[in-house]
This record gives C-alpha cells, sequence and structure tokens, in this order.
C-alpha cells in the first residue's frame, strides 16, 4: 500500500477506532477543550463522566448524544422525561441507555449527573483504531512473515493448532468473511453500528486483525495467523472511517461475551476511560472472557483505553529486530508485547480505506491480535484455564527482550507460542 496514515493521541482520546492509521476524526466528532475545563469535578456524590482532569482537552464526542445508567431501570422512563432526554437505545447487559438531548452536551451531562436518579451519565465519547501506519516496505525481504518464526508459532503449532469450538472474538471495523485465507473461519457476528449480524469491514483494519490471529495455514494461500484452526467472532464497532462511539463499545464487548467468545482481540482506544466501558469489561469478565486490548501508538510512558482498565490485558508492539516498537506506549500498565511493526497480513477481497487483498501495516493494532491469537490457543490447549491462568500463562511464557523480569518497556517480554504451550511452564 501506498499510502500512510497515522493516528494522534488526540484521535485515540475519545472516539474509539482502530489502533493503526486515519489522521482526520470523524466529522461527528466534537471538541470538548475549553468546555471541559469550566465544569466542576463532581456533583451530589454522583459520578461525574467528563471531569476535565480527567479527560483533558482532547476528548471527543457525537454530538446531542449522551450516554446515562439509573439507579432504578424502573424509572428510567420518568427520570428521562424529566431531564429531557430521549430513548436511542439500550445497552441491557450493562443497564445503560445511550440518550439524545437538543441541549448543549455537557451541561445535559453535568444536569442529569447531579439527578438523584442517575448512577452516572457521560458524552457518547468517540474512539479509534489503534495504528501507528499503514505503510510498504523498504525491503522486499519484509512482504515474508517475521512473527511466527520469532515468537515460535511454528513449532508451537506441532503442539496445537487450535480449537474450533473455543472462540477469539475480533471487535474492530469488521472482518471480509469472503476472504480465501479466512474462508470458513468468520461466524455469523453482529453490527453495532448498522444493527444486523452482516459486519462487512470497509476499512480494512478488522480483516487485516483476524488474519494476524488465525488466518489459514497450509491452504497455499496468504498467510498464516498464530491460532489457525480457531474460529473467530466478528463484531463490527468502528465504521469505514476507522471510528465509533463508546457506546457501540461497551455493546460489542457485551456481545461477544455474549456469543460465546472467550478471548476478546481490541485494536481500538481512546484517551480516556468510561464507566459504560469499565461496566462491558466488567461484564466479560464475569463470563470467563479474556479481554485483549492494544495500549496505543503515542511512544510515550501512557496507555490508551480500553487497555487501560482493569482486568484488560495490555498489549505493547515489537519490531523484527526483537525490541520495543518505537510507537509503542509502555509503562507500568504493559502486559507483554508481540510483533506489530511493519505486518503483512490479510484485506478485504475488495477495495477499502486499507487496500485490498493483503498489505502491511503497522501499530499496536497489529500486536494485540498476535497475542490474541495466542491467548485462544492456550485456551484450546488448556481448556481447564479461566481468563486469569491464560494471561499468566502468556507472561509466565514471554521472552525477555529488554531487562529480565517484568519491566515498563516490555512488560514481561514479547510472547512465545511454544512456551506458552508447553505444559512445563504456567
Amino acid at each position: 500500500m501506498n499510502q500512510t496514515h497515522k493516528i494522534g493521541s488526540a484521535v485515540l482520546a475519545v472516539t474509539f477506532g482502530l489502533m493503526t492509521g486515519c489522521s482526520s476524526v470523524s466529522p461527528l466528532a466534537s471538541t470538548v477543550g475549553s468546555a471541559l475545563n469550566s465544569m466542576s469535578a463532581g456533583t451530589s456524590g454522583n459520578s461525574v463522566g467528563i471531569e476535565a482532569s480527567k479527560f483533558g482537552p482532547d476528548a471527543k464526542f457525537i454530538p446531542g448524544e449522551m450516554i446515562v445508567k439509573f439507579k432504578d431501570s424502573r424509572a428510567a422512563a420518568g427520570s428521562m422525561s424529566r431531564l429531557g432526554l430521549t430513548r436511542k437505545k439500550e445497552i441491557t447487559a450493562i443497564g445503560v441507555t445511550v440518550v439524545t438531548t437538543e441541549d448543549d452536551v455537557l451541561a445535559a451531562v453535568r444536569k442529569a449527573s447531579a439527578d438523584p436518579s442517575v448512577l452516572y451519565a457521560e458524552p457518547n465519547y468517540i474512539a479509534r483504531i489503534s495504528d501507528a501506519a499503514t505503510e510498504a516496505p523498504n525491503d522486499p525481504d519484509f512482504a515474508k512473515q517475521y512473527a511466527p518464526q520469532i515468537t515460535k508459532a511454528v513449532e508451537g503449532w506441532k503442539i496445537t493448532q487450535g480449537n474450533p469450538d473455543t472462540i477469539l472474538a475480533i471487535v474492530d471495523t469488521g472482518i471480509d468473511a469472503d476472504h480465501p485465507d479466512l474462508k470458513g473461519k468468520v461466524l455469523p457476528g453482529f453490527d453495532t453500528i448498522d444493527g444486523d449480524n452482516n459486519p462487512r469491514d470497509g476499512h480494512g483494519h478488522g480483516t487485516h486483525c483476524a488474519g494476524i490471529a488465525a488466518a489459514l495455514t497450509n491452504n497455499k494461500t496468504g498467510i498464516a495467523g498464530i491460532a489457525p484452526a480457531n474460529k473467530i467472532f466478528s463484531v463490527r464497532v468502528l465504521d469505514d472511517n476507522g471510528s465509533g462511539s463508546y457506546a457501540n463499545v461497551a455493546l460489542g464487548i457485551t456481545k461477544a461475551a455474549d456469543m460465546g467468545a472467550k478471548v476478546i482481540s481490541m485494536s481500538l482506544g481512546g484517551p480516556t476511560s468510561s464507566k459504560e466501558i469499565e461496566d462491558a469489561v466488567k461484564y466479560a469478565i464475569s463470563k470467563d472472557v479474556l479481554v485483549v486490548a492494544a495500549t496505543g501508538n503515542d511512544g510515550a510512558e501512557k496507555v490508551s483505553y480500553p487497555a487501560g482498565i482493569a482486568g484488560v490485558m495490555p498489549i505493547g508492539s515489537s519490531d523484527d529486530k526483537d525490541k520495543r516498537s518505537s510507537f509503542s506506549n509502555w509503562g507500568k500498565h504493559i502486559s507483554v508485547v508481540a510483533p506489530g511493526s511493519k505486518i503483512w497480513s490479510t484485506l478485504p477481497t475488495y477495495k477499502s480505506a486499507m487496500g485490498q487483498n493483503y498489505g502491511f501495516a503497522s501499530g499496536t493494532s497489529m500486536a494485540t491480535p498476535a497475542a490474541a491469537g495466542l491467548a485462544i490457543l492456550v485456551r484450546s490447549q488448556f481448556p481447564a484455564f479461566d481468563y486469569k491462568a491464560t494471561r499468566a500463562k502468556i507472561e509466565a511464557s514471554a521472552d525477555d527482550i529488554n531487562t529480565p523480569g517484568f519491566d515498563i518497556q516490555t512488560g514481561y517480554g514479547r510472547i512465545n507460542v511454544l512456551k506458552a504451550l508447553s505444559p512445563s511452564r504456567r
């Protein structure tokens, strides 16, 4: 691919989206800016979702929309009427309502947060993909995959290539289920944007991630994914521009958990957390789902969200030299790193924003499905493992590529598929 896209921290902040490229923010995004700084930190003991010190000036949200969780759902209709809110849709799994308002969103959130019937209220923030860049490499040898070799996936496949009954969910821009390297692997999914069961990928990011995690092997076509025998749920939460609302991300997480996924891979993020995303993660964890997410691509000691939410496994990126990728965020939050620099993977068989058929991309977006692919392999090989044991196994078996033991640059190290699948380590 010829184009190079970059994603900044402002975009990742509150416009959920891909952890790869796309510098433009959705036209629906509205900058909070100085309005946040003028707001109080909280009222009436309720949780105010737009505290300035927490979110800062980079927060973006959908105009006219907000997210509310009522203390008593039976009284929600009366509360909405009193507050001048109109119901748009429900995320029933976590008891959250997406509403519209004709008032200024920040003022409406402040008013709702002060109401005794409201547990919390927030703007409907936006998330984006978590990629650093899509790019054509200078060296033609980069047309060959290095991730399966450097992580010893080839050796690990002698132990297991996965179990088709142990399902991985890719929560992203959708997947081209007709791609020859994914044919027969993608189960019926869900599209939170269009509200149907056809999560078609118009961007390319989700298809790229799906190939990294689980493309077919030994099919004389294209590439090999980390977990070639496992099947995939596709949950579309990001649009063809690579952005989506926090409400749709929360809905996507709960849908993936309800559909029976054992691992959720999210190569997306924003600069701030939110109550509804936290509730969705807790819901998934309550169903024994390991939630894996990209740390972000600012090359700084920081974390994007949902990777920064408690219980989520945050993934950084490494390169073909087995070093931390320069763009990869780092810090005490990081779990492990996985190959994410100049990764060759699947793209839709039709024209998309990222290209067609196959292409290179870099970012913690690419590292995350590699780690998630390993997680679903571990859960296939060790079916008695819960989500905590699965994460512990991956961390304990990672290869140190920086200082011995845990370090803030690479966490517990770069994933090692062979070691993670070995019964001798846990």
